[in-house]
């Protein structure tokens, strides 16, 4: 009798080890799962980043937005974006306010800075680039700018660059570069978009995000994170 009690003593003792060895299995299994899921977001977190868009949540698939950025120039440096004489001052960072004073003048005259940025129309049909906005400050199309040569040579004169808090269109690939007759970006145009910093935009350091938001007819404005001093 003790014998056959000991012996279902030891089933009882090796099912309880077993299911111990069991629970710590799933355990273990769980946490690579969480771990390999935590792993995937962050990979895909950081592309996005890198790849600097951060806004809807079809920014990791480029062809579901109507206007994609392609590349940007936001550096405190010359030729912006390889424009000709599109040029900002080397003071260490992106200036608006500080520039108040003579805020139309190019910046080496001490006018407000100049932003760049490439964009590519995605959809079937022309698209309406209605404003651009930078940290929260809208910027609009200067209609002094349509049809007019791009000069930032000298200052501001009837159009030849956007005024400041204001942004032009400008074709890639031809010279001399004729600034666009309207904010229509047509279905597969490529256009660089020339924003000189408003008045009322705060000085920009470098190396320090530019939350970009382009309103192109959505429902809601396309976001993208942008670096100050950065160029891709």
């Amino acid at each position: 009798m003790n014998s056959t009690i000991n012996k279902i003593s030891e089933k009882k003792s090796r099912l309880r080890k077993r299911r111990g060895v069991a629970d710590v299995i799933s355990t273990m299994m769980l946490m690579a799962v969480t771990i390999t899921g935590a792993s995937t977001l962050t990979y895909f977190m950081n592309d996005a980043f890198v790849s600097g868009n951060l806004g809807t949540i079809s920014t990791l698939d480029s062809s579901s937005l109507n206007l994609f950025l392609l590349a940007y120039d936001t550096r405190d440096s010359i030729t912006l974006l390889s424009l000709p004489n599109i040029d900002n001052q080397f003071n260490s960072l992106l200036c608006g306010s500080s520039c108040s004073g003579t805020p139309n003048n190019i910046p080496l005259n001490g006018g407000t800075e100049f932003i760049v940025f490439q964009v590519q129309n995605n959809s079937l049909d022309s698209i309406f680039l209605d404003d651009v906005s930078l940290n929260g400050v809208v910027y609009t199309w200067d209609s002094s700018t349509s049809g007019v040569q791009l000069d930032a040579t000298a200052p501001l004169v009837n159009g030849k660059y956007p005024s400041d808090g204001k942004f032009s269109i400008l074709p890639v690939g031809k010279t001399p570069i004729i600034q666009n007759e309207s904010i229509e970006i047509q279905n597969g145009q490529i256009v660089n978009i020339l924003v000189k910093l408003s008045a009322l935009e705060s000085d920009i350091p470098l190396n320090k995000g530019i939350r970009l938001l382009l309103d192109a007819g959505n429902v809601q404005p396309i976001e993208y994170l942008i670096e100050s001093g950065d160029a891709r």
